[in-house]
């Protein structure tokens, strides 16, 4: 009667579990073979469990996946495929719209500028282009206090992704070196965007002293900052326009 009963407890929950555990690990493989590598061992395990307890078989055995490696390596079969690992999504930039509008309120203040560099010559500066201008500036705020991820999501725009082969231009073509070649002019530019702002002081040296210096050294200083940090772009891209539409109209004289 011992015997009967030591078996039945012996063909527990315990034991079936970790002959479960052990299928499971084996399961990447043909269920006839799996069949075949367990053939023997499964009345092993049970017998195990008969003479020591079932609690034993960890201990004895070691855990029912290393048992099925071992099994499987004594028989020549290759390892178990590695599991997947679940895939890190990556966070994206929120796409709430905000680059766009930054976007705008770069066109617009671009714009605004041009207008305003091209107002100045008729001695009477229209206050409507320089508010247009604050207000493309204004729309872009919440973009640039994202810091340099908010510049990276207005850099993934369709837009601005097309203008990508002429801002960074490829210098194997000859679009390329003119444009290169045009991009390595920039700091004679940051000196020569200077130059109306004295014209317009009309000073003479003293003038140029007292203007033309610190506007240098300012324009200088801006130009090197924009390169390292692009959110000055809002305020450089503007202005450049300005003053270029500023002397354009002033010493050409349309």
């Amino acid at each position: 009667m011992q015997d009967v009963a030591d078996v039945r407890e012996d063909d527990g929950s315990t034991t079936e579990r970790f002959l479960t555990r052990m299928r499971a690990a084996l399961s990447d493989l043909p269920p006839a073979e799996v069949d075949e590598l367990l053939e023997d061992t499964e009345e092993h395990v049970r017998e195990l469990a008969r003479e020591h307890g079932d609690d034993q078989l960890e201990l004895r055995l070691g855990t029912p996946e290393a048992y099925a490696a071992e099994l499987r390596s004594a028989a020549g079969y290759p390892p178990p495929p590695e599991p997947e690992q679940p895939t890190q999504q990556i966070k994206q930039p929120r796409g709430d719209g905000v680059e766009v509008l930054a976007l705008a309120g770069l066109i617009v203040a671009t714009a605004s500028a041009l207008l305003l560099g091209a107002s100045m010559r008729s001695g009477h500066t229209t206050p409507f282009f320089l508010l247009t201008g604050l207000v493309g500036l204004a729309i872009s705020l919440p973009m640039l206090t994202r810091g340099r991820a908010g510049v990276d999501a207005v850099a993934q725009l369709p837009t601005v992704k097309a203008l990508t082969p002429y801002l960074t231009p490829d210098e194997s073509t000859m679009l390329g070196k003119v444009l290169a070649y045009v991009y390595s002019l920039q700091p004679a530019w940051w000196l020569i965007r200077v130059l109306p702002v004295v014209a317009v002081a009309r000073g003479g040296i003293v003038g140029l002293v007292i203007l033309g210096v610190p506007a240098a050294i300012i324009s200088i200083m801006v130009g090197h900052y924009s390169r390292t940090d692009r959110r000055a772009l809002w305020l450089v891209v503007p202005a450049n326009a300005l003053v270029a539409s500023a002397a354009l109209y002033y010493f050409v004289g349309f």
